[in-house]
Formats: C-alpha cells, sequence, structure tokens
C-alpha cells in the first residue's frame, strides 16, 4: 500500500536531490562492494578462464604439429615399404630368371652328358661288332680254307690264316 500512496503522489517520477543523493550513495557501496569482492574473483575466474583457453590452444596447436609430424612418418614409412615391397618384386623376378636359367643349363649339361655316354657305349658297341663280325669271319675263313684244304689245320696254322685275311680285308679298306 505504500507504493500505491507514493505512485498516487507521483513520488516514483518524481526527481529530487535528496534520491539522486542515495543513488549516488547505492551506486558507490555497490561498486567498492563488487570492487573489493567480486571483482577480484570475477577477475581470477577469468584469468584462469583465460589461461585454460591458451592451454587448450596450446595443446591444440601441439597435437595438429604432432599429427602432422606423424601423417609424414606414416607417408615416409608407406614410400619406404612400396619400395621394399617393389624391390623383393624385382629381386624375385630375378632369382625366378636365374633359377630357369640354371635349371635349363643343367638340363643342357645332362642331355649333353647322355650324349657323350650314349657316344660311348655307341662306340664300345661298335668295337665288340668289329670284334664279333672278326671273329665270324676267322672262323668262316677257317671253315672255307678246311674245305678247301680238305684237310684239318692245326689251331696255330688257322689263326696265322685268319689275321692274314682279316689284315688283308682291313687293309682293302
Amino acid at each position: 500500500m505504500g507504493l500505491t500512496l507514493i505512485a498516487a503522489e507521483g513520488g516514483l517520477t518524481d526527481v529530487s536531490g535528496y534520491t539522486i543523493l542515495w543513488a549516488w550513495v547505492a551506486f558507490g557501496v555497490t561498486f567498492l562492494a563488487l570492487k573489493k569482492i567480486a571483482w577480484p574473483m570475477l577477475a581470477a575466474k577469468m584469468e584462469e578462464r583465460e589461461v585454460r583457453i591458451a592451454e587448450g590452444l596450446r595443446k591444440a596447436e601441439e597435437a595438429e604439429k604432432r599429427a602432422q609430424e606423424l601423417m609424414t612418418r606414416q607417408e615416409q614409412i608407406l614410400e619406404e615399404a612400396r619400395k621394399e615391397a617393389q624391390k623383393f618384386i624385382a629381386d624375385s623376378r630375378v632369382a625366378a630368371e636365374n633359377a630357369k636359367n640354371d635349371a635349363l643349363a643343367a638340363a643342357q649339361k645332362e642331355i649333353e652328358a647322355q650324349r657323350e655316354r650314349a657316344k660311348k657305349e655307341i662306340g664300345l658297341e661298335r668295337a665288340h661288332a668289329v670284334e664279333e663280325l672278326k671273329r665270324a669271319t676267322v672262323e668262316l675263313t677257317l671253315e672255307a680254307s678246311a674245305r678247301l684244304l680238305k684237310r684239318e689245320m692245326r689251331d696255330e696254322d688257322h689263326r696265322r690264316l685268319a689275321r692274314e685275311v682279316i689284315d688283308e680285308v682291313v687293309a682293302r679298306r
């Protein structure tokens, strides 16, 4: 009811020196209270917040720098791995080519060895056949001679006669 009376009398809208003085006193007291109590706490909180924000920004920059370094390192590792893989593939190709060439060389060597063995065997068989032919020729010659002479010759005579015939046949060739 008190406000209604003051408002009805026009007291709230009237400005007087007394009201102004009390307003300034209230403002001064509030200002001093805020300056001594609230502003230092607010300033400390603001400064603390500023430090936290600065620290967060610094950590973010460090993390970004670290991430950039890690990315660069990862790219280097990938490039090294790529180079090693290419080198491994090239080495594998060379090794495969060498293995193929070694296998071909071994096969050629084996073929050549078989040829030489076959030539030796053929030579031995030829020599054996020639010996067999000589022996058969001697026997045929001895038999033919015996029939021609109608008499038996001693073994020694047969061999001598056979050798002469063989030597004669060989000389004609």
